[in-house]
């Protein structure tokens, strides 16, 4: 039986497509596995179609580029938690929002540059996303310091640990490329 060639180059091209992809899944999961929450990673790699022709500096920006918007929405949402308790003259409660305000304002500061000299000054973007990473933890850590009487809960605590865990596997893809740092060597 003879296979046409138009058949031929058919089946070779479905055999390199399927080798590129499962390079690109392979290269997200060697990637993912150097990082805090590999899990978390691969999912959100995975779910960003720019991802399928990323190499691993383009997947670091691809996380920066999905926790610069969660951080956004997480500050828009401690502004208006801090605008009703300051309404409602709830003096603790609206210190700590005030307090995290404050801490959100600098992570996004820090967020913002993170990207501009990635792969050329890795060193500069592992300082800014570890300093956005300190941010988010003291605004958490702060809540608990601060907490109002009565025991509520954080009421952004579930939007502190996404933005922590996004920029916590963005920082470990742009350790794992290298910066020639002391602070790189750290997890």
């Amino acid at each position: 039986m003879k296979i046409s060639a138009r058949t031929q180059v058919l089946f070779l091209s479905l055999v390199l497509f399927d080798l590129y992809v499962l390079l690109r899944a392979d290269l997200i999961a060697d990637t993912c596995r150097k990082t805090i929450y590999p899990g978390i990673c691969a999912s959100t790699l995975r779910s960003n179609p720019r991802s399928a022709g990323a190499d691993v500096t383009g997947l670091a920006r691809i996380v920066f580029d999905t926790a610069l918007p969660k951080a956004n929405s997480t500050l828009n949402l401690v502004n208006e938690l801090y605008a009703k308790a300051l309404k409602a003259k709830e003096q603790s409660f609206y210190e700590y929002l005030s307090n995290c305000l404050n801490q959100y304002e600098e992570a996004v500061s820090s967020l913002n540059g993170c990207t501009e000299y990635l792969g050329s000054d890795n060193f500069g973007t592992v300082l800014r996303a570890t300093q956005a990473v300190s941010y988010v933890l003291i605004c958490d850590k702060d809540f608990i310091a601060l907490r109002p009487i009565g025991g509520r809960a954080s009421p952004i605590a579930a939007q502190n640990n996404a933005v922590e865990q996004l920029v916590s596997i963005a920082l470990g893809i742009v350790k794992s490329l290298g910066c020639n740092q002391p602070i790189c060597d750290f997890s």
